[in-house]
């Protein structure tokens, strides 16, 4: 599972609301609407349900993919739940991608599902019901695109402070700023693709490990969260560290999804 390790835990919210046509849907077995309560609820929900269903919770403030260890007899698992999710955000979910890379084709469903994946092996659950249920699968292709390229534009760094020997990758929250060390700057720019939902580089040349800090507060939180200020919101971030997104062309790997049935 992609993990985030610094200020991505924000898996977007964001979805298409429409009406799909036609969409053949397969139900075995069919999950509780309380199942997708909370994280606790995934956790607590039945072994071996693999769902995909038209949402059940339109407009849902609570939108967005959510991961859930359980504790059985045979160990601990990962589990995987959508709610009011797109299509999209099902496909970056089993492959284990952001959705900025997932390319869909011009007659994908625009409407918004739920599902849920409480099997031993969730991703894998959820790309055979993709397929099952929708008629969908992905084929990996590196194809010139259009991304965000993460460049310096102030020399001085004015945010970042390259790491001490000794220090480990950790995040901390502190009087109203969440304090980052031992990261690379690689590792943030593909952290941003969660929050932005394109694909970014990192054209910084940069490859030392670094220290840096950010406000952090539940404004900004909600802010990085919604679709029309989360950019804002980042470019915000970027500047005080002295570093800039800009549009740029480049050759990226993304899941090109087909229709299979």
């Amino acid at each position: 599972m992609t993990t985030a390790k610094t200020i991505i835990l924000i898996a977007g919210p964001f979805v298409a609301v429409g009406l799909a046509i036609g969409v053949k849907m397969v139900f075995f077995p069919s999950a509780k609407d309380g199942y997708f309560s909370s994280q606790r609820s995934l956790a607590r929900a039945p072994a071996g349900i693999a769902d995909i269903r038209p949402t059940h919770f339109e407009h849902s403030v609570n939108a967005g993919v959510t991961w859930a260890r359980a504790e059985s007899k045979a160990g601990r698992s990962w589990r995987v739940m959508g709610r009011d999710v797109t299509l999209r955000d099902m496909i970056a979910a089993a492959y284990g991608e952001t959705v900025g890379r997932v390319q869909l084709p011009f007659d994908a469903p625009t409407n918004s599902f739920d599902f849920i994946m409480t099997t031993s092996t969730p991703r894998r659950s959820l790309q055979k019901a993709l397929r099952r249920t929708l008629g969908y699968t992905v084929q990996t292709e590196t194809n010139d695109t259009d991304v965000l390229a993460l460049k310096v534009v102030d020399p001085s760094l004015p945010g970042l402070t390259v790491s001490g020997p000794g220090e480990k990758e950790d995040s901390k929250f502190r009087n109203g700023k969440m304090y980052v060390t031992h990261t690379r700057l690689i590792e943030l720019a593909s952290d941003f693709e969660w929050i932005i939902k394109s694909p970014v580089t990192d054209e910084t040349g940069l490859t030392n490990y670094y220290d840096l800090s950010l406000n952090w507060n539940k404004a900004i939180f909600m802010q990085l969260q919604t679709e029309s200020t989360a950019r804002p919101a980042l470019d915000k971030i970027l500047k005080d560290w002295g570093l800039a997104l800009e549009p740029d062309t480049a050759p990226i790997e993304v899941l090109v999804v087909k229709k299979v049935y």
